[in-house]
């Protein structure tokens, strides 16, 4: 059982946690920067007295509430502070509604697409009512990938564009783009209307905080010329330096459907095998450990590096944060608390940037390592085994199981599938991927040579070839994995708060959490019984904003009448799929009916048919740009959907004629998608 008066970094973290669900939740108040002032202020007489007077329980009650207070309202500050825009020269605040100029410098490696190339770039300068504003920060310009020449990190850019803020979402669950780039301090993209023209330097002048950027740039660009084929090239460049951005989407798919995409992002995995090869060059050099300052110095420069080369990953900081302060206490002779470190790396990181705390993989990362920490020994002192090869492969299935079952909660929350192999995946997959990595290194460091470094690179080939093929076994919907599993908020809650105490039963083999797990199980069986049923009684018409598509379904209680054959499966992952998770006990039925009849509604399209005259339709789908003949229905209560086939100008048309005849009109395309009760 875990004492928390042996973590007491806890204490120091909860308040600042509360801090920030609520500011991201709420945002900042006026008076903030006042308040927090005051209350460190009163922090700050409150130890003093604490440290020249006696102990008195009052005046320890008090300093305690005050240090709460301050750190509630310093994660208020640190989401103040991480938000680009307060600084008054952010290009935001030079934003103009046509074309500007501007200056830029590219800051990390461009990525390119089948049609685009999407450039980071960092402002430096920008045409604001023909007069030159200094400004700063970062965006992405996307340049077509037709004639355009690949810049280079550290080239400046100079070209005409037009900021386009990011919509935000217009499907119901789909992800949220806006926000996700905001948390990167990403407002708005630039498309060049113009020419770019590069600025051309005898010598690039990099930054300090670049270093890491640069030698990524140029170890990805050293593993292209290495006659890799191109899925062991992304491959190798994810395990290696967190580049996963030419991963193609199947293989992607392949790898979460199996339960092992975290192998794809470099995580802590990476960073201990980095942290191993470091012992061991070391124990071969320094056998007596006489040097151990130097060694700790060292550790820690290249788990800088490697932080700084992976661009701030945050499972990576924190395994570099955990594995730096281990390498310190064993330098200087002190020991300490695993989970004090664990939350100390999260606290840190938190400070630098705070909406870390709803990012997924964050969170992802802290409960694997968590659950690994707190399960993996207790499971494995109970249930030992002492046979070389099967304590091996035991101890891999207990890990696994342990990172899988403390994370399985937000994994349901916001993938909603499980996958069936994911134990037996890892136990094959981990290795494989370990030794690929071993490999890169090999071949980057070894690439002069040229029959070593052909030999790496058949078997690096051949070893991605062999993953792909394991991954794929798996990659089946109807004994790989579980899909479209319907886990809202209350179903996590629930699922956590079980977890917790069938652990807490389990280790202290109380009876009193056992009862109490298997009411919370009564009552989860409950609610989501009441939920089936309440899904049941509905009927709901959702038409979705699909670019230049027509997307709509007819749920009439569990079953889904869809009208999507226009949509590739990219699109329907993206836009539609969201919406049906929400949705238990799933069935679609591809509807290729031109009218959707149930009692009292109709639902048409006007794209294949135009109601008659005698209609009673009171949902008209309006497709195509066709006009339906709608004004012998001006008596009829008559809903008008315009889809995302039509025109600007064709919905301007339509929703004329309809306020004329005093008929509701709804257009897809500047409002985004709808739910219609029916």
């Amino acid at each position: 059982m875990i004492h928390l008066k042996s973590i007491p970094f806890l204490k120091i973290i909860l308040p600042y946690l509360v801090g920030l669900l609520i500011c991201i939740n709420t945002g900042t108040f006026h008076s903030l920067h006042l308040v927090f002032t005051l209350v460190a202020l009163l922090w700050l007489i409150a130890f003093i007295i604490q440290k020249i007077t006696t102990a008195h329980k009052a005046k320890k009650i008090l300093f305690i509430l005050l240090t709460n207070a301050l750190l509630f309202l310093s994660a208020f500050e640190s989401c103040f502070v991480y938000n680009a825009r307060i600084n008054i020269n952010h290009y935001t605040n030079y934003h103009l509604s046509g074309s500007q100029a501007i200056f830029a410098r590219v800051n990390n490696i461009p990525v390119k697409g089948e049609k685009i190339i999407k450039v980071p770039i960092e402002v430096s300068c920008i045409q604001f009512n023909q007069e030159w504003k200094y400004s700063q920060g970062q965006s992405y310009v996307y340049i077509k990938n037709e004639k355009a020449i690949m810049p280079n990190l550290g080239e400046v850019l100079f070209f005409k564009t037009n900021f386009n803020i990011i919509n935000p979402t217009k499907n119901p669950g789909e992800f949220d783009y806006k926000a996700y780039l905001e948390r990167q301090n990403i407002f708005s993209v630039a498309y060049p209307t113009d020419t770019i023209i590069k600025i051309q330097d005898d010598k690039f002048q990099y930054r300090p905080s670049e270093i890491g950027v640069v030698i990524k740039s140029k170890l990805i660009g050293l593993l292209r010329t290495c006659e890799l084929s191109q899925e062991a090239f992304s491959i190798g460049a994810a395990l290696m330096l967190g580049y996963d951005d030419e991963i193609e989407n199947d293989i992607l798919q392949s790898f979460s459907h199996s339960g092992t995409l975290h192998i794809l992002s470099v995580s802590g995995m990476h960073t201990g095998v980095l942290y191993a090869i470091l012992i061991w060059v070391f124990s071969l050099i320094d056998k007596h450990e006489r040097y151990k300052k130097t060694r700790c110095l060292v550790i820690i420069s290249f788990l800088i590096l490697f932080v700084l080369i992976t661009g701030v990953s945050p499972s990576v900081l924190r395994a570099a944060l955990m594995l730096a302060l281990m390498v310190l206490g064993q330098t200087f002779y002190k020991k300490g608390n695993s989970y004090n470190t664990l939350l100390f790396s999260a606290f840190i990181i938190l400070l630098y940037n705070p909406y870390l705390i709803i990012d997924v993989g964050f969170l992802l990362s802290y409960l694997a390592v968590f659950g690994i920490l707190y399960l993996y020994p207790l499971l494995f002192n109970r249930y030992p085994v002492q046979q070389p090869i099967l304590k091996f492969l035991w101890s891999s299935v207990l890990i696994s199981f342990s990172a899988t079952l403390f994370t399985l909660p937000i994994s349901l929350f916001y993938f909603h599938q499980f996958p069936i192999w994911f134990v037996v995946s890892n136990i094959i997959i981990i290795p494989i991927s370990t030794a690929l990595l071993v490999l890169t290194i090999l071949l980057v460091a070894l690439y002069k040579l040229v029959f070593i470094k052909t030999m790496l690179v058949v078997l690096i080939n051949s070893l991605t070839s062999l993953m792909l093929w394991f991954t794929r076994l798996t990659d089946h919907p109807k004994f790989g994995f579980i899909d479209f599993i319907p886990f809202s908020a209350i179903d996590f809650f629930l699922l956590s708060v079980l977890i917790c105490f069938m652990l807490i039963a389990f280790q202290l083999k109380s009876y009193k959490f056992l009862i109490a797990s298997g009411w919370i199980g009564i009552f989860w069986i409950l609610s989501s019984i009441i939920c089936h049923y309440q899904q049941s009684q509905e009927k709901e018409l959702t038409v979705f904003h699909v670019k230049r598509k027509t997307a709509y379904i007819v749920r009439i209680g569990h079953q889904v009448y869809a009208s999507l054959h226009q949509l590739s499966d990219k699109e329907f992952q993206r836009y539609v799929k969201p919406y049906l998770l929400g949705i238990s006990n799933l069935s679609i039925i591809q509807a290729n009916d031109k009218i959707i009849s149930m009692p009292h509604t109709t639902v048409t399209n006007s794209t294949w048919i135009s109601p008659p005259k005698n209609s009673n339709s009171s949902i008209i789908i309006v497709s195509n740009n066709q006009l339906p003949e709608i004004k012998h229905l001006r008596q009829n209560k008559i809903t008008i959907i315009a889809d995302c086939t039509n025109s600007y100008t064709f919905v301007k048309k339509l929703k004329k004629q309809c306020a004329q005849l005093h008929i509701e009109c709804y257009a897809i395309n500047e409002q985004g998608s709808i739910s219609i009760k029916l």
